[in-house]
Order: C-alpha cells, then structure tokens, then sequence
C-alpha cells in the first residue's frame, strides 16, 4: 500500500517542485512506500526523482483535466497520504477529496505562496478568486502547513483561525549535492572566465520576479562601474525584459541564457546573488545561494527572503520594486568582503535531512503516517 502521494503538475517548475521531491527522497529511504504523480510525466526534474519512488502519470495534460483521473488514481491506489504543494493543484485535490470523499485516505496541503499576495497580481480569474474560495475547501483538508511565517500569517487571516494554528516548515536545500554542483565550471562565459563582476539572478520571467526593477537598478549601476548580469530562467516575459534591455543600451552587458539545470555553478561563481521579486513563499533560490557561499542582495518582499537573511544579518534587504534602493544594495555587497563560512553555515539550518526529518514527524503528530 502507498503510504505518501505527492501530487505534482510536472517534474518540473522552481522552488515548491524541487523541495518536495527532495523530502520525499528521504522519506522513501525511511521506510515509506512513495508515489509522484503527475498531471503529465514531463520534465527536468524526473532525473532526480528516487528510483524507489513510483512515477504515476495521470495522463490528464492540461491541469484543469485533473480531477477525475486523480480520483480515479485515489481509488485505486488509496495512498494513506495525498499531498499537495501547488496553488495549481491544490483545488483539484480538497475538491476530490470534498466530492468523493476518499475513504481511508488523508489530505495534507503544503502552502508555498501568499493567497493574497498571487491574487493580487494575477490576472487569472481562478488565480484571483482563490482567497475568497480557502475558507471553505481548506475545511476539506486534514493537515496544512506553510513554508515561511508570512505565508502562514496569510492562510490563518483567510481561514478565519488563530496565528500560529499553522505549523511552518521551511523549504529544504539538499546541501551536499548543492555543494559538490557548485565546484562544476559554470556554462555562462561571464562566469566561467569573469573579467568584470558578475551579478546573477535566478527564477522564471515573470511579473512575480519584477526583473525590470533589477535591469533598471543594473543599468544605473553601470553608470558607475563594470558589471555584468546574468538570469537563469525562462517564461512568458523573455520578450519584454529583451526590449527593456535594448532600451536600457545594456545589451553587452545583460545576458538571459534561459534555464540552467545546474544553477550552484553559476552562484558560486557570482559576485552577488539578487531576489528582486515582489512576493514570494520562501524564495529556495535566496537559500541556495546562501549554501554555495554567495552574498545576497533581496527585496524584503513577502514573504520569506527577510527570514532566511535574518532581517539582514546574513544579506541585504531593500524595498520591492525601488531602482535606487536596489542598485544602493548591490554595489554595497559588490564592496563588502564575503564571509563565506557564514553564509554557508546560515545554509545549514535548511538542510534537507533537517526539514525532511520536520515533515515526518508533522505528519507522525497529526496522524497522516505510521
């Protein structure tokens, strides 16, 4: 019998995708039988899937195709636990689970962004909608925790329950392989051979991201001094933050070489790391960055990145979406001498045996496992 399902668009995506994977990694090798299944089996992180752990492609394609194979997939299988940890996914599962009722089975959704915070940007009526809709289908959930303290402050305010009713686990970073990726020579050139300093940024182009304010921070910047940007990442903005640099007249000195399956190489080997997004659940890569020794630049935005840096003690924090502000921080960190130990040891706290070791006695407490 499967003891944990974790439902997933893809094997593909960002911070969410990567982390649960990982925590079910470890679990598999505790004991537990695992499923991952998918709306469709496609994407870069089937590679890093355990072999212990059984792929089920739902075969659904699109997500809004997903309710009626994954019940089908529940009755089938009746996994003692269903996870979720997608906005994406997460009606489709407190709708099965409130529709056909699941016998024997237990919900468990991972919250990884701000409800309010997605709404509030979104242009997708569904997107937006989903604040209004917690409430009620969360009832439908037996367990639910958050990935950072904003998030959970967000989820209890639109449950209507008392702060600190949600339990906060972090978002993991599999140290050792983040590490032993970061010594591999990075694949962009300005990194690979740096003759001036070299910012990075990672994370798709989206709004979510507001790569705009950091190109316009990088250009101000360049008035002052050489440095180079480099983001990692692809999405439906690439043509716009294309034209933005053209504009900007800082085409030499701006690269956007799409997704990079090996991001530690290119952190370890940059000067400093920049968040410039206007929200986000945790904000993995900010972390990530912390474990290859890298200094950190980020927008205190909701919700996650000021409790990785400590307010500030382990990087910088400026205001979302202020150009001046931003560009201040980066030549700041350009500046200052990189503590790599400490950087590196602030890292640890989010070690994936650490919150892997988190989830499973959550779900132990709550009842959700054996």
């Amino acid at each position: 019998m499967t003891d944990i399902a974790l439902l997933l668009v893809a094997a593909a995506g960002g911070g969410a995708e990567r982390a649960m994977i990982g925590v079910l990694n470890r679990l598999v090798h505790e004991g537990y039988a695992v499923d991952i299944v998918l709306v469709r089996k496609t994407g870069p992180f089937l590679g890093e899937i355990d072999p212990a752990i059984r792929v089920v492609d739902l075969g659904a394609g699109k997500v809004r195709n997903t309710l009626l194979p994954l019940n089908r997939y529940m009755r089938e299988t009746r996994p003692r636990l269903l996870i979720s940890a997608l906005t994406a996914t997460d009606p489709f599962a407190l709708l099965g689970k409130a529709l056909f009722g699941w016998k024997g089975s237990k919900l468990h959704i991972s919250v990884q962004n701000a409800p309010s915070a997605s709404a509030r940007a979104s242009k997708d009526p569904l997107t937006r909608a989903w604040p209004l809709t917690i409430r009620w289908l969360f009832r439908f959930a037996t367990s639910v925790n958050a990935i950072s303290h904003g998030v959970a402050r967000d989820v209890e305010r639109l449950m209507g329950v008392p702060e600190g009713a949600i339990a906060v686990i972090h978002n993991p970073v599999d140290i050792p392989r983040a590490r032993a990726l970061a010594t591999e020579k990075p694949a962009h050139p300005w990194l690979a051979d740096k003759t001036v300093p070299v910012l990075l940024a990672v994370g798709r182009l989206t709004m979510q991201k507001d790569f705009p304010t950091l190109l316009r921070a990088h250009a101000a910047l360049c008035r002052t001094r050489p440095v180079r940007l480099v983001i990692l990442g692809e999405g439906e903005d690439r043509a716009a933050l294309e034209a933005l640099v053209r504009e900007l007249g800082t085409t030499d000195d701006v690269a956007l070489p799409g997704f990079d399956s090996n991001p530690f190489a290119a952190m370890a080997a940059a000067d400093v790391f920049v968040l410039s997004s206007r929200w986000e659940g945790f904000a993995n890569v900010v972390a990530e960055a912390l474990a290859c020794g890298t200094r950190v630049v980020s927008t205190d935005c909701p919700s996650g990145p000021a409790e990785i840096l400590e307010n500030g003690r382990h990087g910088r924090l400026v205001p979302v979406g202020d150009v001046d502000a931003l560009a201040a921080g980066m030549a700041a960190a350009l500046d200052a001498p990189a503590d790599r130990a400490a950087l590196q040891g602030r890292a640890d706290d989010f070690a994936l045996d650490r919150i892997a070791g988190l989830y499973r006695e959550l779900f132990r407490d709550r009842g959700l496992i054996g």
